[in-house]
């Protein structure tokens, strides 16, 4: 009981000052996974983020991140952009409990700039998060749905996808 006494109360000093800052934020991740819904799962690029926001009385965070993904996977037969730089802008609004690590990500994305067409898709993601002093660390999972172009036997087509992701990352602010 006594160790389970201290465990909470060194989660709870460390969640503390999260808990009670507001104001603005700075993220930036580190982020992989696996595409899904077109077949065989395939490694999507790796990806860095950097986000922008405002944290409001330390449960509700409006966030803007663009997403560069670094095109180090080779050209699969799912994604025929796959091998070059894609750029994403991701709307999200973060919900954290206080005094607790685990946190609710909702995404808004508009994948693929520079390509047509452009169109909004959704995801969310769950993650945890520790801080102290105004930085925090932060490691999440979740799945954004993504527009893939699909080689078929014609040409090419667009097809929506998920991707599943893992991010890891720090914060400053919020």
């Amino acid at each position: 009981m006594r160790k389970t006494t201290l465990a909470l109360l060194t989660l709870t000093l460390l969640a503390a000052p999260a808990a009670a800052s507001a104001g603005p934020l700075l993220e930036l991740s580190l982020g992989s996974g696996y595409r899904a819904g077109l077949g065989d799962a395939e490694r999507i690029p790796t990806n860095v983020e950097l986000t922008v926001g405002y944290g409001l009385a330390g449960m509700l965070k409006l966030e803007v991140g663009a997403l560069a993904g670094l095109g180090d996977v080779k050209k699969s037969i799912h994604d025929q952009r796959a091998g070059t730089m894609t750029w994403d802008i991701r709307p999200m609004v973060v919900v954290s409990p206080p005094l607790f690590p685990l946190y609710l990500r909702g995404i808004a994305s508009f994948s693929d700039l520079g390509q047509k067409p452009v169109k909004p898709t959704f995801g969310g993601a769950l993650g945890i998060g520790f801080g102290l002093f105004g930085v925090g660390v932060f490691a999440e999972a979740g799945a954004v749905q993504h527009r893939y172009v699909v080689a078929v036997p014609t040409g090419t087509i667009i097809k929506d996808g998920w991707q599943v992701e893992g991010r890891v990352g720090v914060s400053l602010g919020g």
